[in-house]
């Protein structure tokens, strides 16, 4: 549960800083570069007193790692434009929504995550709470593209954990192999970022500037928690990885919708109330089902 509890608060601290991204007026694209480098060198920085890596140690796994690199900066690059493009209402929508996939593959692959009437119950009022807490007061359909953006995050966000929890299960199986892991995938990124940068005159100049590599760096350390510590959760509640990732998305919304409350004074609708309450309630009956 400890390892649950880093993953979210680690997640919920990568929304703080794209926040401050967007308030510092600083262009998102070098940030999430830096990001990847600083998560790389990392995740490599601790295993050196840890575990080597090895062919041996890669092999079984190393060509879904490239792919999965290649999501998590496709992935942001698809938000960046939807938020533009569809509104970010309705792209956080297809964001949060997009835990549905790896529930559904944890559930009908995975031996070990039994299905019953309760957790059944509590999956689907999870995907209801999100869907009330996020839910905009108005969605921008008139965007052109309004459609094929969220629908694109929806699966290729979905994809990304399924793919993490795919690996989870066939391969990484401990801390050691989990760190090595997430620093590969975080690598492969990294050197998609750098090679996109070097097309970029823009995005050299920006580098350049002492905040975006502070910015950067911030992000890459929440990132790499945010992978790291959701794998050991999934490797230490085997028996219940859909509630995992039930948890893991629930908490991460009511963390972000109490700091948008508190220190934002951002404010909500009935039906966004309506849906944290549903939340908190949910999360509690999912905790209860693993404690």
């Amino acid at each position: 549960m400890i390892s649950l509890l880093l993953s979210i608060v680690s997640s919920t601290i990568i929304l703080i800083i794209f926040k401050i991204i967007e308030r510092q007026k600083v262009d998102i694209f070098p940030p999430i570069v830096v990001n990847y480098i600083a998560a790389s060198a990392l995740g490599f920085t601790i295993n050196r007193t840890s575990s080597s890596v090895s062919i041996e140690t890669v092999t079984p796994w190393i060509l879904i790692s490239i792919v999965i690199g290649i999501m998590l900066i496709g992935n942001f690059y698809l938000i960046g434009n939807s938020t533009q493009k569809a509104g970010i209402g309705i792209t956080t929508v297809a964001a949060k929504m997009s835990f549905v996939l790896p529930v559904l593959y944890s559930l009908i692959f995975d031996a070990h995550d039994i299905i019953d009437i309760k957790k059944t119950a509590l999956i689907l009022l999870a995907l209801a709470s999100v869907f009330f807490v996020i839910y905009p007061k108005k969605f921008d359909t008139e965007r052109s593209g309004s459609i094929l953006y969220p629908i694109l995050i929806f699966f290729g966000l979905g994809l990304l954990d399924t793919l993490l929890k795919y690996c989870q299960h066939h391969f990484i199986t401990d801390a050691d192999s989990t760190l090595i892991f997430t620093s590969v995938n975080f690598t492969v990124a990294g050197i998609i970022g750098i090679a996109v940068v070097l097309f970029s005159k823009k995005s050299q100049k920006q580098l350049k500037n002492p905040k975006v590599w502070l910015i950067g760096i911030a992000l890459g350390v929440a990132n790499f928690g945010s992978m790291y510590f959701l794998i050991n959760s999934l490797n230490a509640l085997r028996f219940d990885n859909s509630l995992v990732f039930g948890i893991n998305n629930i908490g991460i919304v009511i963390a972000s919708v109490l700091i948008a409350i508190i220190i934002y004074k951002e404010r909500f609708s009935k039906i966004n109330w309506l849906g944290l309450i549903l939340s908190l309630l949910v999360l509690l009956g999912m905790i209860n089902i693993l404690v």
